[in-house]
């Protein structure tokens, strides 16, 4: 009885352990700044691939930079909001552009910004950029 017990406990944890990887979506976004100037907002491009249908609210954009001009430390500013879309079809690609917030940024900043599902990066979509 206990080794089928253990039988059925290892077969359903192999169940379990493959359906995590099958069940989650393959995601992959890209993001693209525009002209980043001090005491400007910046325009953001962000697209994302999705094997599932993209929801509003499902995914935000995050933009950290660091005043020193080094990718080192706590960062000096974060700005982090959800993208409520709209979504256009770009070349079969869902796309939008917002903008982030550089009034209090100064010139030789050096910056990052991601699309963030969650607290986690979607894969390929952060960009680093210097503040002019």
């Amino acid at each position: 009885m206990r080794r089928r017990l253990a039988a059925l406990a290892g077969g359903a944890l192999l169940c379990l352990a493959g359906a995590g990887p099958a069940a989650a979506a393959a995601v992959r976004g890209t993001t693209v700044v525009g002209p980043a100037i001090s005491g400007t907002a910046a325009a953001v491009t962000a697209s994302i691939t999705s094997s599932t249908p993209i929801a509003p609210y499902e995914f935000s954009i995050e933009n950290r930079c660091w005043f020193s001009g080094l990718f080192s430390g706590h960062f000096d500013s974060s700005e982090r909001f959800d993208i409520a879309g709209p979504w256009y079809d770009l070349g079969g690609v869902p796309t939008t552009t917002v903008g982030v917030n550089l009034n209090d940024v100064p010139a030789t900043a050096a910056c990052r910004v991601s699309i963030l599902r969650g607290n986690t990066s979607v894969r390929g979509s952060t960009t680093s950029y210097t503040v002019t």
